[in-house]
């Protein structure tokens, strides 16, 4: 019986071991405020002869545009209003945009983007509608854009944003002393 003690322990503790499979993991938490995605302008001006898209002066972080004065009837192109640059280190995809609640005017407004469909850091040239206003045409509606419908961004690439202004003839009660305004959020997820 003392010979089979030996056996006996060694067999229980061989019982009781597990196996081990380690596995390294990594994840990015990420804020807005501290992304490597820049706003750059475009080559378009505001009617002031300033870029359309400028750097907030009341708020750290936060862009302007100024589109302007315009009237019922018009339809205006801004056909380099704007770019976004992924200066990430992995490539990211724009999923949606959408606007603050308190946002007026955008249901005039048509946002288009250029993919870089065949993912070489270089947008193609075919603008693709990603936000349609309410009013503007069918099919309406606001973002065009989801995980499975993205605007692709490589690393250290660009994708040029077009705005299109269509006021249609039958404004209700306008106030020339109050803009439109609001707020745009572009919404990204990485691609790994």
């Amino acid at each position: 019986m003392l010979l089979m003690l030996p056996f006996i322990l060694t067999y229980l503790f061989q019982a009781t071991q597990y196996a081990r499979a380690p596995v390294k993991y990594s994840y990015y938490v990420v804020y807005a405020k501290s992304a490597d995605i820049a706003l750059i302008p475009g080559t378009d001006r505001s009617p002031d002869g300033n870029p359309l898209l400028r750097n907030s002066t009341i708020q750290q972080g936060l862009y302007n545009m100024s589109l302007g004065k315009w009237g019922p009837g018009y339809r205006i192109n801004y056909t380099d209003a704007f770019h976004v640059r992924n200066d990430q280190a992995f490539a990211v995809n724009l999923i949606s945009l959408n606007f603050s609640a308190d946002s007026t005017g955008n249901q005039y407004l048509v946002i288009y983007m250029r993919n870089d469909t065949d993912q070489d850091g270089n947008a193609d040239s075919e603008w693709i509608p990603v936000y349609l206003g309410t009013e503007t045409r069918p099919p309406y509606g606001g973002s065009q854009l989801n995980v499975a419908n993205y605007i692709y961004t490589h690393p250290s690439g660009e994708a040029p944003i077009m705005i299109e202004i269509l006021v249609n003839e039958t404004v209700g009660t306008i106030d020339e002393t109050t803009p439109y305004s609001g707020t745009l959020h572009l919404w990204f997820t990485s691609t790994y």
